[in-house]
């Protein structure tokens, strides 16, 4: 390679890793350095701007739960919604959009605003909350919740552009950091009192043969009596797990779950949620859930315990000797969420699981998608090799019911076979 060549090599690289700096590959939009003298011109021409911050990812715990990839497809639909935004008018032309910086999820609004009356942040907001929170949504991944913050800039002839720019990103930061803390003390304390109270009741959903619909267990699922802050049962579980609560919370589920099944027939298998620090809880090793099932009329060999895929795979190596004392006692297991994105054979067939249930976004409408059908197939050949019985969850039409049963899935949970009042 000739020195020309080398120094253009050079000059292009340098001018890509610059241009990555400029423009979020992720989303198409600019980051913040490249529109500061855009937004500079709009207060220098308006007088005044709201600067609306948006952090999609304020729980900070989004891609951990569903992994990067389902993550970053949620963070591209949602810089698709601000486009939708733009073409129906709830953007003025002058208004600047930006990421704040590559790869990243939070979002930046340089809005237009006179310097006197109501400001165009709020409507915006309420739009974008509706975009991502409402049960309609694709976004709604994860309970994904928005955190964001409104910031008014003045023009100043004797301040900088560029500093006051910088100061209001700095601010509606701190200001969303704020709202966010506050959001989980009220959060962490009506979660205490879920615990101190017990405040939580169960349901059964019935798993069935879907070749003739027998019965053949049912799955407790945890419902809070009277919670205010949080939006879904899911979400609830999902604050839970960041915080210290989770194996007391857990705790009042399982302990109402076992109590409460005692009224249930035909009763058939229990299939219990459990996550891995509630897997460590000492009430599991003491005795103490054995003898609350001996109670209710139930031995450990009647008992599934669930497990999240994600869980299964990601910490397999030190999740199977717990694992193994629970199979030891009796104890069967379930890999809940099959299909997330996680699985691995290997990592399977180390675990040994009783049963696999398949994740609902597989089945939902799966009558209507070859993709989907084919996909079942093989993960249906997986557990064959690893002898586990299949679940699939989420049933909520005949036809979907039906297709299943053609691809050979032995069993199926769903709102076909139950209708929980309130949900």
């Amino acid at each position: 390679m000739s020195a020309t060549e080398a120094d253009y090599y050079r000059l292009r690289t340098e001018w890509l890793r610059f241009k990555s700096h400029l423009v979020d590959s992720l989303t198409g939009l600019p980051t913040l350095p490249a529109v500061v003298d855009d937004v500079r011109r709009l207060l220098e021409g308006r007088g005044a701007v709201e600067l609306l911050y948006v952090d999609l990812g304020r729980s900070g715990r989004h891609e951990t739960k569903v992994g990067w990839g389902a993550y970053d497809q949620a963070v591209r639909a949602f810089a698709e919604q601000i486009g939708h935004l733009r073409s129906e008018g709830s953007l003025a032309p002058d208004d600047v959009v930006c990421a704040q910086a590559a790869r990243g999820d939070r979002f930046l609004f340089f809005l237009a605003a006179e310097p006197e009356g109501p400001g165009p942040a709020s409507p915006l907001l309420a739009r974008l909350r509706a975009a991502v929170e409402s049960p309609e949504s694709r976004l709604r991944l994860g309970n994904l919740r928005l955190g964001a913050a409104v910031v008014a800039l003045r023009h100043d002839p004797m301040t900088r552009a560029e500093r006051a720019v910088a100061q209001a990103v700095a601010d509606a930061t701190a200001a969303c950091f704020e709202e966010r803390l506050g959001g989980e003390e009220r959060r962490r304390a009506e979660l205490q009192r879920l615990i101190d109270h017990r405040e939580v009741r169960s349901v059964f959903h019935p798993i069935l043969r879907l070749a003739d619909g027998k019965l053949v267990g049912h799955e407790a699922l945890s419902r809070p009596l009277g919670a205010v802050t949080f939006d879904s049962v899911e979400e609830l579980f999902a604050f839970a797990e960041s915080t210290d609560l989770l194996v007391d919370f857990e705790r009042v589920c399982r302990d109402t779950a076992i109590r409460a099944v005692a009224g249930v027939e035909p009763r058939g298998l229990l299939f219990l949620n459990a996550s891995a620090h509630a897997m460590e809880d000492p009430d599991w090793r003491s005795g103490k859930v054995e003898e609350a099932l001996a109670r209710s009329g139930l031995a450990p060999d009647r008992v599934v315990v669930e497990v999240t895929e994600r869980v299964a795979i990601l910490r397999h190596e030190a999740f199977q000797e717990t694992l193994r004392g629970f199979k030891e006692r009796g104890y069967r297991v379930a890999v809940d969420d099959m299909g997330a994105g996680y699985s691995s054979l290997q990592s399977l067939a180390a675990i040994e699981p009783d049963f696999l249930k398949f994740d609902t976004s597989l089945v939902r409408d799966i009558d209507k998608s070859s993709i989907k059908r084919s996909l079942l197939e093989s993960l249906r050949g997986l557990a064959d090799k690893i002898k586990a019985r299949v679940i699939a969850e989420g049933i909520e039409r005949p036809e979907e019911r039906d297709t299943l049963v053609g691809l050979g899935i032995e069993l199926g949970q769903g709102f076909l076979f139950h209708h929980e009042e309130g949900r």
